[in-house]
């Protein structure tokens, strides 16, 4: 929907067009739907509320179907970083303060047969990455994709879809099923509602809509925002909404001389022991955008960076908002869409509505390229309701706490590439470069519920992590020293040169000469005319890689999910069918065993 339109509805002048637009484009579902609801008394064509309504692209202008639902709920969650656990067990607690009897069931471990059974069933899933569903959600998703999915004639829902508007298929998962269930001969009780990476808003939209349907016609549901329900929340307790200020302790730059890449080892120093993570959870890193960056959006557009800005808490310049507050060094498909409703291109408008050329268009382009090659005539204000918030970026930890107290480590490439101008990875650099011994960087742990350890000490460990992949091992394998675990481990490691990215070489060899590493085992690409990777060195161990798993060992994967994870998830399987001599169907059963039983996790990104 182009928002100019509503000025064919609306009398107004070029200010309050402005106002308008920036004001609906950066309404969430639950504030658009209370825009709405607010609307319906005042005398207006039905088509100006219409398209408030469907303005988001996720809400339905029908209304849902209202009536007592008297069964038991139950609620199907799919998630990789426990958010989606997070707001099921939310909406339980909700839930049962109300009266109404809800049973939360992990799709990892649900009993698919039971489906057909489920007379109101609610979805929670996230989409990793491109349109994948994540490792907790893959046996269910294929199941009602497959023949044997159920009839579900007498099976009322509603979906829940967390994902990342950065990617093209953003919710694909929750948009995939959420159309099966209906096509299963389902009732959609409540449209689907789809959240973004700031999904609280959103969520609580999806909560009150469903709660009041299953609460029965006319009830209205008001559901609190997290912080208000808990207003004694202490102020230690570290997350992105409450992030802790580090001190930058050391900076070693891993790779060696004459290497292709640039990687670091950054070790951080939060002064509270309240700070807390565990092995295989991620650090949120806030960064701010680069000078020259921001300086090239302005005078691209010819604005002012002393203008003031509106920022929903005060103003602020223009420079300092496009500095702290903004994403400018990559593009996604809201702001593109949002940026075409000025720019008005034809080949902007076909880009978009084709999701391979979407995607090739936004790979290494950003906010500077955008303006560049279509260009636009856009006030500040205009600007900031175009773009999206400045997000955090996610990093693998990569040491112990009971190794090191109170400080937590990182391993980082620097990102910098040409594609027609000079870029920088906006939070890589941003710690590689901008960053001084007494810079205070905001930070937050990011629980990881699927990519930990095993409880008992005694299992064995194998972990496959080329490049920095390995950042989450080295955590590990110190997590194991401290902790005297007796299991055995052992490390895959791959990267392109022997000499220059062998990372943590010295830390590595030394476990393995005392034994924590029961077996090291390194793949140096680019060493030899013939190349060879982790996947190799695998196939080459796969006699005794598959008898560890035989023996109950806990296999780990972490690194690139475009190339690596496929490959390597690949000779898995093949080893799997050679050494268990198990057909292909027998050794994708084997897999999704090792799944179910969490002795098979991967992060990949």
């Amino acid at each position: 929907m182009k928002i100019p339109e509503l000025t064919t509805i609306l009398p107004l002048n070029k200010d309050q067009k402005i106002q308008v637009e920036n004001l609906i484009r950066n309404f969430d579902y639950m504030q658009l739907t209370w825009l709405a609801g607010y609307l319906t008394g005042i005398t207006l064509p039905q088509s100006l509320k219409t398209q408030l309504l469907s303005y988001t692209g996720n809400i339905s202008t029908s209304p849902a179907e209202t009536h007592t639902i008297q069964d038991e709920i139950t609620i199907l969650y799919g998630s990789r970083t426990g958010n989606g656990l997070s707001l099921a067990k939310k909406f339980k607690e909700i839930g049962s303060s109300m009266g109404i009897e809800v049973s939360l069931k992990d799709m990892n471990e649900y009993p698919l047969h039971q489906l057909k059974d489920e007379k109101t069933v609610l979805v929670i899933v996230s989409t990793h990455g491109e349109g994948i569903p994540p490792i907790a959600a893959e046996e269910f998703y294929q199941f009602i994709h497959g023949k044997r999915a159920p009839k579900l004639t007498d099976t009322k829902f509603s979906v829940l879809a967390l994902g990342d508007r950065s990617y093209v298929h953003f919710c694909k998962t929750g948009i995939d099923v959420d159309s099966r269930l209906e096509e299963l001969g389902g009732q959609r009780i409540y449209q689907r509602v789809d959240c973004d990476v700031d999904f609280t808003s959103s969520a609580i939209g999806w909560f009150e809509g469903v709660l009041g349907v299953v609460k029965g016609s006319g009830t209205h549901v008001t559901v609190k925002h997290p912080v208000e329900d808990q207003p004694d929340l202490p102020q230690n307790v570290y997350n992105k909404q409450n992030p802790a200020k580090a001190n930058l302790l050391e900076k070693i730059k891993l790779s060696g001389r004459g290497s292709g890449k640039e990687t670091y080892h950054f070790e951080l120093s939060v002064d509270d022991p309240a700070f807390t993570f565990d092995p295989g959870d991620a650090l949120g890193v806030y960064p701010i955008n680069t000078s020259v960056l921001v300086n090239d959006v302005i005078e691209a557009l010819h604005l002012s960076p002393d203008v003031s800005v509106e920022m929903g808490n005060g103003t602020t310049s223009l420079q300092d908002a496009l500095t702290n507050h903004f994403e400018l060094s990559s593009l996604t498909p809201d702001v593109i869409n949002r940026y075409n409703t000025f720019a008005q291109s034809q080949q902007l408008q076909e880009t978009l509505k084709d999701p391979a050329r979407l995607k090739d268009f936004m790979y290494g382009r950003d906010l500077v390229d955008l303006i560049m090659q279509h260009p636009v005539h856009i006030s500040s204000p205009e600007l900031t309701g175009i773009l999206r918030k400045l997000q955090p970026r996610l990093y693998s930890i990569a040491s112990s706490l009971k190794t090191h107290p109170q400080e937590v480590h990182l391993t980082i490439e620097a990102v910098r590439y040409n594609n027609g101008r000079y870029k920088e990875g906006v939070c890589s650099t941003f710690l590689a470069d901008r960053i001084e011994n007494d810079s205070l960087i905001r930070i937050y742990p990011e629980k990881n519920p699927e990519f930990k350890l095993p409880v008992k000490s005694e299992a064995p460990v194998i972990m496959i992590g080329p490049g920095t992949g390995v950042a989450p091992f080295r955590a590990f394998l110190e997590e194991r020293q401290a902790t005297g675990a007796t299991g055995k481990n052992w490390l895959f490691f791959g990267n392109w040169n022997f000499s220059t990215d062998f990372l943590y070489q010295s830390e590595f060899l030394n476990y393995a000469k005392k034994g924590l590493l029961t077996h090291l085992h390194v793949a140096f690409s680019r060493d030899k005319a013939h190349k060879v990777y982790v996947q190799h060195k695998m196939q080459q161990q796969a006699k005794e890689l598959f008898a560890w798993l035989e023996n109950g060992a806990f296999l780990y994967i972490c690194g690139d999910m475009q190339r690596m994870w496929p490959d390597v998830n690949q000779t898995l399987k093949q080893v799997i069918v050679t050494e268990g001599g198990l057909s292909t169907e027998k050794a994708d059963e084997y897999l999704q065993n090792l799944k179910k039983t969490k002795r098979y996790q991967v992060d990949v990104y």
